[in-house]
């Protein structure tokens, strides 16, 4: 494998040390800059980490999650137009409703709710974007594109709150395309089966280690999961997805304590999901650790869970209130020593390369090229991929995306305690 240039990052650069837990040949890096702001980025510093089975994969990784949320970073109005969703009908212009783009459902909104409500004569910035499945162009809302978005080009409203799902780079279009969608599918899929967790746990195969390496022979499956250090569980998401999605769940003493970590991948192919769903979970290690340094009040244990409002809050809430994990039947199955595999097992037709994605019953793969010619100059290339009607994740416990769950008024989703999603 090449290395990736790194001119872009004028910044520190490292080399994570390898925790015990750890199985041989997995190694860490972590990238970051500040002052971005002098660039004309939206923010002020960016951080990037990876992992792989050689320096240069971890290297690799960490370089391209930094170029990404860098490129995400920038917007310039000479990209938009202003106009409201009238005027785009007027002009003759495809666009995506921004009430497609607001995951929250009419319940939500309340006197404390912090996002606006779209009005149809809201006048928004839009940004171009290509569906791939036809070649037609349609205009998305820019807050949907860029992350962090700047409100003052959309009258100071704030409608959704922002994630980086979707947000890739590659060293060509397709590849960060690719990358983008994938995304996009792991998280639809986990949202399924968090929110949803009580229904789903009896309908999906969970294999614990030794399961997982007698099934499976693949040198890398064998390097990840022979770690007697760890305790992993694997969770098979066929039943929610048509493309192979994985969650893994892995356990780790640290200071007398077990802690956790959590990793979910969609790939093309079976083995491909599994490892890269295993090496996040590796990869949230050392990001557990580090986040149980941070300050007492950091993170509280209050009614309703309202602290809860960052993706690395969700994350270590089960590592700082492990009494809470007997409240998820996930999280208990991810503690059981033993596997399960249901009486019968179902599981939708699955897509096994990027060629086949118009099988597909989706309407619409959006894509936003948003590389800048700095990142450009580096060899790669960035985009956003939206997938309307896909479930988001969410990064504020208090505010799920609940519209695309199309929860029934009898259902009882799993709401009451946080994801662990990092």
């Amino acid at each position: 494998m090449v290395p990736l240039k790194h001119d872009l990052i004028h910044g520190n650069r490292y080399q994570i040390p390898t925790r015990r837990c750890l199985p041989l040949g997995l190694y860490q890096s972590y990238v970051e800059a500040a002052h971005l702001d002098i660039l004309a980025s939206n923010t002020h510093m960016i951080q990037g980490s990876g992992i792989g089975f050689s320096q240069i994969e971890a290297d690799n990784s960490a370089i391209g999650e930094w170029i990404e949320r860098y490129a995400a970073s920038h917007q310039h109005p000479k990209d938009f137009i202003f106009a409201s969703e009238t005027d785009l009908r007027n002009q003759g212009k495809i666009f995506l409703p921004v009430e497609t783009c607001i995951p929250f459902i009419p319940a939500q909104y309340d006197s404390n709710f912090p996002y606006q409500t779209w009005q149809k004569d809201d006048v928004l910035s839009w940004i171009e974007s290509k569906n791939i499945l036809n070649q037609e162009s349609v205009w998305v809302p820019a807050f949907t594109v860029h992350l962090p978005h700047n409100t003052e080009w959309d009258q100071k409203k704030n409608f959704i709150l922002q994630t980086s799902t979707g947000i890739a780079a590659g060293k060509n279009m397709q590849d960060a395309t690719v990358g983008g969608f994938l995304e996009c599918a792991e998280r639809n899929a986990f949202a399924e089966f968090w929110y949803r967790q009580d229904h789903w746990i009896k309908r999906i195969p969970i294999m614990n280690q030794q399961d997982v390496l007698t099934t499976y022979r693949h040198p890398k499956i064998k390097q990840l999961f022979d770690n007697t250090r760890v305790q992993i569980k694997l969770f098979d998401l066929s039943v929610l997805s048509s493309i192979e999605t994985h969650v893994v769940v892995l356990f780790f003493p640290y200071k007398g304590q077990l802690f956790q970590s959590m990793g979910c991948a969609s790939r093309f192919m079976k083995e491909d999901s599994i490892i890269k769903a295993c090496l996040e979970a590796y990869q949230g290690v050392e990001y557990a650790i580090g986040l149980s340094q941070k300050p007492e009040d950091w993170i509280q244990n209050m009614p309703e869970f309202e602290n809860i409002n960052s993706f690395d809050k969700h994350f270590a809430f089960y590592n700082r209130f492990p009494q809470w994990r007997k409240k998820s039947p996930i999280l208990q199955a991810a503690l059981s020593p033993e596997s399960y595999f249901p009486d019968q097992e179902i599981g939708s037709n699955k897509i096994h390369s990027w060629d086949e994605v118009n099988q597909l019953n989706i309407g619409q793969i959006l894509v936003v090229p948003i590389s800048t010619e700095d990142v450009q100059s580096q060899g790669f290339e960035v985009v956003r991929v939206i997938v309307p009607n896909w479930n988001l994740l969410t990064g504020v416990h208090s505010q799920p995306f609940l519209k695309y769950l199309k929860a029934q008024s009898s259902e009882n989703l799993f709401l009451s305690y946080p994801h662990p999603f990092p």
